[in-house]
């Protein structure tokens, strides 16, 4: 069976298994580039309740983010971690997104996938996974953003070996159609959190265990 068989099956499976938790959804780039910047280094609980807290006291607009202090942001982020650096890094982007692109990152959106892509990543503290993220869930683009999950469960179902983004990324959207690329960056990451997880996966009941050969690494599993 050779990869693109494989991947078929993983997906068949994980939409057959694996409950399809949707996000809660954000239909607003800007504000899902700061709930993004929130959601570095931290859970999704964690980041959700600090975007909702922020979110209370200011409207997520590059003008009025941009026009903040550090220590007004600091407290209504504090749940997200990392409140020095992320408070700093939302005035930063704000300010960037309001005087280069008048406040308006949808226009980035619709430049040709690569210029646009090139445009995110060049705004500070904006990694390829939130550039991959702005572009798939409000770009409608077909980009894969790739998180520690999705790393975690390609290398243990030997798709790929490492951690390089961009090779993950690309190997991914070769092998996933395109028009499923945001369910099943959904579905793996849902699936890395509950079965394939960093510490005692459940690898006996695991779904997919007939086409991976994680288990044969480990001694613990019968």
């Amino acid at each position: 069976m050779d990869d693109l068989e494989r991947m078929n099956e993983v997906i068949t499976c994980l939409e057959q298994k694996i409950p399809l938790r949707e996000p809660h959804r954000i239909n607003d780039v800007f504000s899902l580039l700061i709930a993004t910047i929130l959601s570095q280094n931290t859970n999704n609980r964690n980041s959700s309740r600090a975007f909702h807290n922020f979110m209370k006291s200011y409207e997520i607009k590059p003008d009025v983010l941009a026009n903040l202090k550090p220590e007004e942001i600091r407290p209504l982020i504090k749940s997200a971690g990392l409140q020095n650096i992320k408070s700093k890094r939302i005035i930063a982007i704000s300010k960037t997104v309001l005087y280069k692109f008048s406040g308006n990152l949808n226009t980035v959106l619709k430049l040709p996938l690569q210029k646009a892509r090139h445009t995110l990543l060049s705004l500070d503290g904006v990694g390829p996974k939130t550039a991959d993220i702005l572009l798939n869930f409000i770009g409608g683009r077909a980009v894969m953003p790739i998180d520690t999950n999705i790393f975690r469960v390609i290398n243990r179902l030997n798709f790929i070996k490492g951690r390089n983004y961009e090779k993950t990324r690309l190997t991914l959207e070769k092998l996933i159609p395109s028009e499923k690329l945001q369910e099943m960056h959904l579905l793996l990451i849902q699936f890395g959190r509950k079965i394939c997880k960093p510490r005692n996966p459940t690898c006996p009941t695991c779904p997919l265990k007939s086409i991976c050969d994680y288990p044969k690494t480990r001694d613990d599993v019968i």
